[in-house]
């Protein structure tokens, strides 16, 4: 399910029949909970089975790390199954959803509870499909891994194999871009939007933000565009007049 670029700006949350509503929790959302813990409960959510093996000890765990193909356990199992990652899945389904979640052992699911009536239930089933919700209302792209079980041909697979070992390896330790953190992000916005400033800027969503600061850019080079154009001419007919107000977002 793609959102619609209305619902990914919108500050209510996304009600899903089925599961709740789904947040796009704003910047002072993220201050009170803590930047490192946000970015932390984005990773787990990021998390596929063999990086938590990973990081684990688990029954079986060299068996299953060895072999090139899925462990055969999906990741809810793996969270649900222990009570510390338990808990800790609850508390990151509590921030990102409207509702109270609660975890329940008949279910095997996490209730979503709405003035004590249930709302939903998330389960191994809509779990990926709740994460990709919240990724999409937080302005995550996570990287898709290509499915090697339809290849037959056995040098292609093969090949397919080392390419992706390589992806993994360089994303190990992937360079960060200073200029991208989120604080300096909020500090250009605030500093050169006309209606914005560092007080009121806490009130966006995460989305807005980085929608905000992507219309920035885009009038900004709009503006640079326009200026050469009234100086110069445009003999070429290079320059859109309406790029202003084009489409930066290309979720849908």
């Amino acid at each position: 399910m793609k959102l619609s670029y209305f619902e990914l700006l919108s500050p209510d949350p996304v009600y899903v029949q089925g599961i709740g509503g789904i947040l796009s929790p704003t910047l002072r959302d993220i201050s009170r909970l803590g930047y490192n813990k946000y970015q932390y409960y984005l990773t787990m959510l990021l998390m596929d089975p063999k990086t938590y093996l990973s990081l684990i000890d688990y029954p079986e765990k060299e068996k299953l790390l060895s072999g090139d193909e899925n462990p055969g356990i999906n990741i809810f199992q793996l969270l649900s199954g222990n009570q510390q990652s338990c808990l800790l899945l609850q508390d990151i389904l509590n921030f990102f959803i409207k509702e109270d979640i609660l975890y329940s052992p008949d279910c095997n699911g996490f209730i979503a509870k709405s003035s004590n009536q249930a709302a939903g239930i998330i389960t191994e089933k809509n779990y990926p499909y709740v994460c990709d919700l919240i990724f999409q209302r937080n302005c995550i792209k996570p990287a898709r891994e290509e499915d090697l079980s339809a290849v037959k041909n056995k040098k292609t697979l093969e090949i397919m194999k080392k390419l992706r070992k390589g992806r993994a390896e360089k994303n190990r330790q992937p360079e960060t871009d200073k200029n991208m953190e989120l604080g300096n992000i909020m500090s250009a916005v605030a500093n050169r939007s006309q209606s914005l400033n560092i007080l009121n800027v806490p009130d966006l969503t995460i989305f807005q933000l980085w929608d905000c600061f992507s219309r920035l850019l885009h009038n900004n080079i709009y503006d640079i565009q326009s200026m050469s154009v009234a100086a110069w001419g445009n003999k070429e007919n290079s320059f859109d007049a309406a790029a202003w107000f084009k489409r930066t977002n290309d979720n849908n």
